[in-house]
């Protein structure tokens, strides 16, 4: 009898913990996903974001998996990713423990979504980051307010389950009006990009590719292992770096000379650009005006590290990562 126990045992770890699993995954995917995330910035270019996990963690006795802003559409371990924050999943509730990039202090957890909810419901979603056309790179404490999600409309689509949903803040007068719809799709997250906050610039129905410079945050693609579980309508290809606009062009070669030296190169007729260099907290360390078609420009900052430039012009915009050693 105690070896038929034994067996019963083993047959049902072996068929309850997978589909434990696969359960988990059809409610928010953790494992081998990728989402390409497009949020607009000064209104100028395309700025396509990858996000991702890599490794897990433990939180107050809490599993999570570590989500990554990162370098490139690859799931692996690279110092230029930025450590973004742990994300859990618990029923049909999915959370998400952010962390202040500036001081790498853990944030409070807030629900990032709540699958089990029916229209009409009040869902209080806790000190969730409130700012538009967040990337969480540069998350600091002072960006999250506490919320409370109304859902509106609950139906099933040929994507899977929707959700409408409108965020409202708290005030000093309590629950501010809506700050913006968002559509959640179990399996997927939010249309508006994984976990940001609804944009404040309405969007209504239009296709990201129809609007002026794409001035919203969109879901433009979720890759699950070798399988495309979400693309949107307006983008060719999964993990393709989006451009928004036929007429947008990016005119500029950036080149970095030994450690401490950017090359730029730009026609003529460009000019004259902004040059920014930043730090991953955000904040503008050094500023010159490019105003030469082959400019070399010394970085001054005394620290090496990871940085953040950007050339912001009429009809220019890059923006990329360096390492200063």
């Amino acid at each position: 009898m105690r070896k038929l126990y034994t067996v019963l045992i083993i047959c049902l770890s072996g068929i309850l913990f997978p589909f434990c699993s696969s359960a988990q995954d059809e409610v928010f995917p953790t494992k081998d996903a990728i989402w390409n995330i497009y949020i607009p910035k000064y209104g100028a270019m395309v700025t396509s974001h990858y996000y991702g996990f890599v490794g897990d963690t433990v939180f107050d006795g809490l599993s999570y998996r570590k989500l990554y802003l990162l370098k490139d559409s690859v799931l692996r371990e690279n110092p230029e990713n930025v450590y973004v924050g742990g994300v859990r999943v618990s029923g049909k509730k999915v959370y998400m423990r952010p962390t202040d990039t500036a001081t790498g202090k853990l944030l409070e957890e807030f629900l990032m979504y709540d699958f089990s909810v029916k229209a009409g419901d009040e869902v209080f979603g806790g000190m969730r980051p409130m700012v538009w056309g967040c990337t969480f790179e540069n998350l600091t404490g002072s960006d999250i307010k506490n919320t409370k999600l109304q859902v509106f409309d609950v139906r099933d689509s040929e994507l899977g389950r929707e959700f409408g949903v409108d965020l409202k803040f708290e005030s000093s007068e309590g629950y501010c009006e809506s700050e913006g719809s968002d559509t959640w799709i179990e399996g997927v997250g939010s249309l508006l990009g994984l976990f940001l906050p609804p944009s404040s610039i309405p969007t209504g129905k239009q296709k990201w590719i129809d609007m002026a410079y794409g001035q919203r945050s969109a879901l433009m693609c979720l890759k699950v292992g070798d399988k495309i579980r979400y693309k949107d309508p307006g983008c060719e290809e999964c993990m393709e770096v989006l451009n928004v606009s036929e007429n947008v062009v990016i005119p500029v070669t950036v080149r970095q000379i030994g450690n401490r030296q950017l090359l730029i190169q730009c026609p003529v007729h460009n000019l004259p650009l902004q040059f920014e260099l930043l730090n991953l907290s955000g904040t503008v360390l050094q500023q010159n005006a490019v105003r030469d078609g082959g400019m070399t420009i010394d970085l001054e900052v005394s620290v090496p590290g990871i940085y953040i430039y950007r050339i912001i012009g009429d009809k220019v915009y890059k923006s990329e990562k360096i390492v200063v050693r």
